[in-house]
């Protein structure tokens, strides 16, 4: 597999689903940036003829990586029809980036895609083997990693960033829990990220190799470095028409009762990307169980990339699906099995273990997610 444009792929829903208080000024859909600050680069007004260059680069950039060529044709003509009749012309970068992305977003929804004013680093998340900065101020990547009950492990997430801090706490939980009779994964925060710590925690919960999800990108897309899943086991690649796809398994490791466990999913309308890449392998193999409401519903992968020294986009150059029906996720979400209030998600999970609504209330309420658990508008739609 290669380096790529896009870094390697990424299944961050990243910019407008971060948290409040973290890189950006406030939650919500990749349609709706965070408000301009009163200085920096977002707030610079336009120069001439900017918004027009930037629209035009992004309408090309489009055409050749966006991970269906009819929509990103559609995109690209609607880029340029708005550029000729100077929609771009007016206001600062910020605006001008709202502006795009709106505008993209009334042609075909996408989860992931929107334009974003570059400072510096493009984001987090810059693939599933690299070790991503975190935005300041961004919530702990394992908000809780504990054996909240006897027989009982529960981790919390806010994404997968692929840093070794992380994956060691990981499989430091794991080990303590090695004898759980249940493990709780709690993604109701989980903004998405990578693969890596998927790969450190699937080798636990399965006895043998068992394929979980497929990844497909055009194989023209491929071909030109636009994808890379990177160098991994679990991943094998191969050609199905004009698609490269790649399987993502789970391989087995060490044996102990975590093969046996029963295992709860708690996920939210704020369960993004690689949070829904978890829970569909999980879900679609039986592994687990998932508890609360339908996913955000941001399936397309991909990354972010330069539009020019000023502009990025977070491009979606492939989509993830579910094998057995080859159905993905994107607009829709994942369901649940248990359908609840997300709020109640983790008194459920523990009602089901066999402690009393009490107990699991009381356990409940010392488990503060760093985010609400449920979002009203995650994204405009």
């Amino acid at each position: 597999m290669r380096d790529t444009v896009l870094g390697r792929i990424s299944l961050l829903l990243m910019a407008g689903a971060l948290p409040a208080g973290a890189l950006f000024a406030q939650a919500a859909a990749p349609a709706t940036q965070a408000a301009a600050p009163e200085t920096g680069p977002a707030a610079m007004a336009l120069e001439q003829g900017e918004g027009r260059a930037v629209a035009l680069q992004l309408a090309g950039d489009l055409v050749k990586s966006f991970v269906y060529r009819d929509q990103a044709a559609a995109y690209a003509a609607m880029l340029r029809n708005n550029a000729a009749a100077g929609r771009y012309d007016k206001g600062n970068r910020e605006d001008l980036a709202k502006l795009i992305t709106d505008d993209l977003q009334a042609v075909h929804k996408d989860g992931h895609l929107h334009v974003s004013v570059a400072e510096g680093n493009a984001g987090p998340g810059s693939g599933p083997r690299s070790e991503a900065a975190v935005p300041r101020n961004f919530p702990p990547l394992i908000q809780s990693a504990k054996t909240i009950a006897p027989g009982i492990g529960y981790i919390r997430f806010t994404a997968f960033m692929g840093r070794e801090e992380e994956l060691a706490a990981i499989r430091k939980w794991l080990a303590e829990n090695r004898d759980a009779k249940t493990l709780i994964f709690d993604l109701r925060n989980h903004h998405g990220g990578g693969l890596d710590e998927m790969d450190v925690i699937f080798p636990y919960l399965f006895a043998e190799r068992t394929p979980l999800v497929k990844m497909a990108v055009a194989k023209y897309i491929y071909d030109q470095g636009g994808y890379s899943a990177g160098d991994r086991p679990t991943i094998q690649t191969v050609i199905e028409g004009s698609q490269m796809v790649d399987t993502h398994s789970a391989i087995p490791g060490e044996d102990t009762p975590l093969r046996s466990a029963k295992v709860y999913l708690l996920v939210s309308n704020a369960s993004a990307s690689a949070a829904e890449h978890f829970a569909l392998a999980l879900k679609s193999t039986g592994r687990a169980t998932l508890i609360g409401e339908a996913t955000a519903g941001a399936n397309h992968f991909g990354g972010s990339r330069p539009i020019n020294e000023h502009f990025s986009v977070w491009m979606p150059v492939g989509r993830t699906y579910d094998i057995k029906t080859g159905k993905d996720w994107e607009g829709d979400g994942i369901a649940p099995d248990i359908a609840v209030d997300p709020a109640q998600g983790l008194v459920v999970a523990l009602e089901k273990t066999g402690l009393s609504h009490d107990q699991a209330v009381a356990l409940n309420a010392l488990e503060v997610p760093a985010e609400p658990v449920h979002r009203d508008k995650l994204r405009s739609r």
